[in-house]
């Protein structure tokens, strides 16, 4: 036989059990997939999940994330850290409504008690509280104001309640809930979008008084703080200084699947070696 047909034959026999090898590491993947979707098991859905990344499965590594979002991200809940001189600090973290299938029951539990806060189901007071805790204001005076949202009505459903506990419990803070007016209505910025490439459109002026207050600013959701930087730089316009600002939930952002994976393969070769 010719070295020639030889070399072509062992080719093609190389590729065809390259791509038997990758059939069945897809399937491998999907099978480990679904039992980590299915099993109501904390132990069981972390090993079939791990399983299913070192398979290469895209979506185990989304959910691996979610598990393990702690490692993932750079900022913890109520654990204040600086942001364009604020100081900054969220209850938890928020999960976006497409990953709802991949989260447990604690994490979906928090999804839906934002969503109720911003619904103006929930008063928020356990999330204010703990986050004035965090940032140890002490009992300086600092003036409160809340993020203008995409409508009047909104503004108004979501931060009422909060804002009157905040009048009736806390004597060091002013409240600066009718300090901004609200006129329009503007797309709701988690929704549109191109996030990357979107630009705010401003639908408040700041009439309120806040000339030399100290300023803390109350939100819903924090994900890449353009409208938070952007609020702050009117008040500071008009004035007034932003020391800090609080966050219901803070949106988790997903690394790339390569590095979920290189963090498993690592994990699990480490494992090889200890065990």
């Amino acid at each position: 036989m010719e070295p020639r047909l030889l070399f072509l034959i062992l080719f093609c026999l190389i590729i065809g059990l390259l791509h038997v090898i990758a059939f069945w590491r897809r399937k491998a993947g999907e099978t480990a997939y679904a039992a980590a979707r299915n099993t109501r098991r904390e132990y069981e859905r972390e090993y079939y999940c791990r399983m299913a990344v070192m398979a290469g499965h895209k979506e185990a590594c989304r959910m691996y994330c979610i598990m393990h979002s702690d490692f993932f991200e750079d900022q913890h809940p109520l654990k204040p850290y600086k942001f364009k001189g604020m100081n900054v600090t969220f209850f938890g973290h928020y999960y976006p409504s497409r990953f709802g299938e991949l989260l447990d029951i604690e994490q979906r539990r928090f999804c839906e008690e934002l969503y109720s806060f911003k619904d103006g189901k929930n008063d928020g007071q356990n999330f204010f509280r703990l986050c004035m805790e965090a940032i140890k204001t002490g009992k300086k005076t600092y003036h409160v104001m809340f993020m203008p949202c995409s409508s009047h009505e909104k503004y108004v459903c979501r931060f009422r309640q909060l804002d009157k506990y905040i009048t009736s419990y806390y004597p060091n803070l002013t409240s600066g809930f009718g300090d901004i007016d609200l006129y329009g209505y503007r797309e709701s910025l988690h929704k549109a979008k191109g996030n990357e490439n979107r630009k705010l459109s401003r639908n408040y002026r700041i009439t309120g008084n806040i000339s030399g207050k100290e300023v803390i600013i109350i939100d819903d959701v924090l994900t890449t703080g353009q409208s938070l930087n952007d609020y702050r730089r009117e008040i500071e316009s008009c004035g007034g200084k932003v020391t800090a600002a609080l966050f219901y939930g803070k949106t988790v952002e997903m690394p790339h699947p390569f590095i979920v994976k290189i963090v498993v393969w690592s994990s699990h070769i480490g494992r090889l070696f200890t065990d």
